[in-house]
């Protein structure tokens, strides 16, 4: 039994991914911005918790710990949640907003 954390499960691929390893009785560990986006993942036997990708480093390792504390690990991780970026090259800020998709990675 692998134990998954899953970002962006609220809708598209996060959800569907959760909803399988749920299916294949495997622990699932699934976040999205509003918790209220997820109590049927919940109601399914995922762990949930509250997660903003965009949130303060140290509100992004309060969440991993939860994760942690509550089945010692975790086996797979799913960074599925995402930010829009949209606008013409000269428009949007490259190099600030590239950095920090890098870093969202980096947990």
């Amino acid at each position: 039994m692998a134990i998954w954390f899953i970002t962006g499960t609220s809708t598209g691929f996060g959800r569907e991914i959760a909803l399988e390893a749920l299916a294949r009785g495997d622990k699932v560990i699934a976040t999205a911005r509003k918790i209220s986006a997820i109590e049927d993942l919940a109601e399914k036997g995922a762990y949930t918790l509250t997660l903003d990708i965009t949130s303060p480093e140290t509100a992004i390792k309060e969440t991993i710990a939860k994760a942690v504390e509550k089945y010692g690990g975790i086996d797979i991780l799913v960074n599925n949640a995402g930010v829009g970026l949209v606008g013409t090259f000269e428009e949007v800020r490259f190099v600030r907003n590239f950095f920090w998709s890098m870093q969202t990675m980096s947990y």
